[in-house]
């Protein structure tokens, strides 16, 4: 081969590979851009941390749900860092753990008083007297033995100041006083309680001290509640019951909750506790011995009554609640029924919602409901339902329409038709019977067999039965189940002018009926 023809055959190949390589960028160029993309984001790891990132939860919440294999996983590692935090700060679960302990504890003290207070309320329960009555009374009103009633009844106390002081530093961070109390300077009380606090630390070996839990000032107490932030002091004249140290603990704890981290951060500014007067405040109970005036049978029995009607009523609007509330969750569970607003007063219950038109009446679930018809204004707005039943029900409607306004048509005198005729008719009843069997219904076609006026009444009752018997039967040949076909003969037709050469009058008509 000369040079030149070497020449014009290199050039050729070079110009097929560049057009074979730009063949190949406009076919695989996207696909191996996206390739790129993909290499790039699985060999970059902060982008593999940030979608793992939005997956993660979900993750673990799935893998939860299908066996404990993920919590035995966990649990040693979870375990060791729980114990490494302890070992490094105990004070940190102490601090967690304070708003905790103190009601778990006090409830083992209620159950172990549960006894004694068992064998008080049987001794007392033969004593007979106005005021063992009205105990009793406020005893089945709230919920209380008799005997611990009796004792909180019978011990005169009043709680008259409360001081709540900064652990740490001894400052006073709020007080609050009772009504008529003497009220000193409440810093020097605070730097006194913190002061005696501190010498009894002092006087001890640091293994024995304790916290001064109560002071007794004459006719005066001062009981006090440790937490690891500060303390609650109460200042109590009078004999009061044990009850109050857990009253002042839980408030105590309380505060602990809702302003751990002021505590943690105090610097000398109390402005922060102001939101902590009204648990203060509530540290100021007591119970006094005061002058009981008489009051006039008339004016008891009319308070009770009014009790009783009181009670009555409530009781009363409880069950219409409750009726109304089943009601609605009945309505609720209804296919096709979808409530938007209800309320139901004294005056009466309105109801709005959506209903599908082959939903069941909801009046229909008032009857075994207690409520009174009468008394519920309802509002229903259409809509179609998406619920499977209704769907296979309106398909059910539309294929017994069409099959209804089929017809077979026949020459005079005769019973003959031909099958391809039949093709129409047969298609609509496959159709038909599909969708009453995914409706779960079961329905049977009846054939009525009609002639004109003409021939005697005898022949044409004849004939009218032939011709629907031969629909059935060619019907049953396309395969249409002869159980669901009924035939028979439809007499003399009414319709059509009723001349020689009105066909329409010699035929067989369709209609669907629910199976017997």
């Amino acid at each position: 081969m000369s040079p030149a023809r070497w020449s014009r055959a290199d050039n050729g190949d070079t110009l097929q590979d560049e057009q074979l390589s730009r063949l190949r960028a406009l076919v695989m160029g996207p696909a191996l851009d996206e390739l790129n993309a993909l290499r790039n984001r699985l060999d970059d790891p902060t982008v593999r941390a940030g979608e793992t990132s939005q997956v993660i939860a979900e993750a673990i919440a799935l893998r939860s749900r299908r066996g404990g294999e993920l919590r035995q996983a966990l649990q040693s590692s979870i375990e060791e860092a729980l114990r490494i935090s302890v070992q490094r700060d105990p004070h940190m679960l102490a601090n967690l753990l304070f708003p905790v302990i103190g009601p778990a504890i006090r409830k083992a003290v209620a159950s172990s008083l549960t006894g004694m207070l068992d064998a008080l309320n049987k001794t007392l329960e033969q004593s007979v007297s106005v005021r063992a009555v009205q105990w009793r009374l406020e005893s089945w009103r709230t919920g209380k033995s008799f005997g611990e009633i009796v004792l909180l009844r019978s011990l005169l106390y009043r709680v008259e100041q409360v001081f709540l002081i900064h652990k740490e530093t001894g400052l006073l961070l709020g007080h609050e006083v009772a009504q008529s109390a003497v009220v000193r300077d409440a810093d020097l009380v605070s730097g006194m309680l913190a002061a005696i606090q501190d010498f009894v630390r002092d006087s001890f070996a640091p293994a024995e001290a304790k916290d001064l839990e109560s002071i007794q000032m004459g006719e005066f107490q001062v009981w006090v509640q440790h937490g690891p932030g500060a303390l609650l002091a109460c200042v109590v004249r009078g004999v009061p019951p044990h009850e109050l140290g857990s009253m002042i603990q839980d408030r105590l704890e309380r505060i602990h909750e809702q302003m751990g981290a002021a505590l943690e951060d105090f610097r000398g500014d109390a402005t922060p506790f102001d939101a902590a007067r009204p648990i203060l405040r509530s540290c100021l109970t007591g119970q006094l011995e005061h002058a009981r005036r008489r009051t006039p049978w008339v004016l008891s029995a009319a308070a009770i009554l009014l009790v009783l009607a009181a009670v009555t009523l409530g009781y009363i609007d409880f069950l219409g609640q409750r009726r109304w509330s089943a009601y609605l969750e009945r309505l609720s569970a209804e296919p096709g029924i979808a409530v938007t607003s209800a309320q139901c007063g004294i005056r009466g219950c309105t109801i709005t919602g959506l209903r599908d038109p082959l939903a069941a009446d909801p009046n229909r679930f008032l009857e075994g409901s207690g409520i009174a018809p009468e008394k519920v204004s309802a509002r229903w707005e259409p809509y179609i339902s998406p619920a499977p039943q209704f769907a296979a029900a309106r398909r059910l409607d539309a294929h017994k329409e069409a099959v209804e306004l089929q017809g077979v048509f026949f020459k005079t005198a005769s019973a003959q038709v031909a099958p391809e005729a039949l093709w129409p008719v047969a298609n609509e009843l496959h159709l038909l019977l599909e969708a009453a069997s995914a409706a779960g219904r079961q329905v049977n076609v009846e054939l009525s067999g009609w002639t004109d006026a003409s021939g005697l009444e005898a022949v044409n009752a004849k004939l009218g039965q032939e011709r629907a018997d031969r629909v059935a039967s060619e019907l049953a040949a396309l395969g249409i189940p002869a159980g669901r076909l009924v035939s028979r003969a439809g007499g003399v037709s009414k319709s059509g002018t009723g001349g020689p050469k009105d066909w329409s009058r010699r035929r067989v008509t369709f209609r669907v009926v629910p199976a017997p």
